[in-house]
């Protein structure tokens, strides 16, 4: 799921943000996060160490190696482990699901409140979240929109930009999921005569 963004691809989502609010009296944003949302390196430890504590048993069981050889392995077997698991790639695997996706959540909500989305005249505010890495995207809504849509309305939102991101065209999802939501907000929240952009429409990339 790539994240590296053109000028190009900026201009395309800023242009599709802004056709997007065309049609309708709400407003979105659209942020990409480049940093990982959760930090490895506390679940790359604890494998290591559940590696180590296991390790010893089969060990003692299989061979004639005394106590203090046994514990030398062990204090090895997490150092080494330790460090793979947190100096490379591999310890991103180590992060349960559910911990990412409570931190995607927690970044979309911190985003949103950020850069004021919370803040549009009749609250039809909505944001998009991407977070590459982790291979998620979560869109939070303002109360006005929210109420009449329910959460389930975006996950169509999610899968536009999830399906071109995971082929290597984050730019093209980030259009197409701003597109999607475009067409919920149309639906629910129509313009009006004196709408104003209250919210830039550029890309935030963090």
């Amino acid at each position: 799921m790539g994240e590296s963004l053109n000028e190009q691809e900026h201009a395309a989502v800023a242009a599709a943000i802004a056709q997007a609010e065309a049609a309708t009296g709400g407003e979105i944003r659209v942020v990409v996060l480049t940093r990982p949302l959760v930090n490895h390196g506390f679940y790359g430890l604890m494998w290591a160490a559940l590696l180590a504590l296991v390790l010893p048993w089969p060990l003692a069981l299989l061979t004639a190696l005394d106590t203090p050889m046994l514990l030398s392995i062990q204090a090895c077997a997490f150092m080494v482990a330790g460090a793979v698991l947190i100096f490379t790639p591999l310890g991103a695997r180590t992060v349960p699901r559910f911990a990412r996706e409570e931190a995607g959540r927690a970044a979309a909500v911190d985003q949103f409140l950020a850069l004021g989305v919370h803040r549009t005249s009749d609250r039809t505010g909505v944001l998009i979240l991407v977070a590459p890495a982790e291979h998620l995207v979560e869109v939070v809504a303002d109360e006005a929109i929210h109420a009449k849509v329910g959460p389930e309305a975006w996950e169509g939102v999610c899968a536009a930009v999830l399906s071109e991101a995971r082929e290597g065209r984050l730019g093209d999802g980030l259009v197409q999921g701003v597109a999607a939501a475009g067409h919920i907000l149309a639906r629910h929240v129509p313009p009006t005569p004196g709408d104003a952009n209250e919210l830039p429409d550029r890309l935030i990339v963090l």
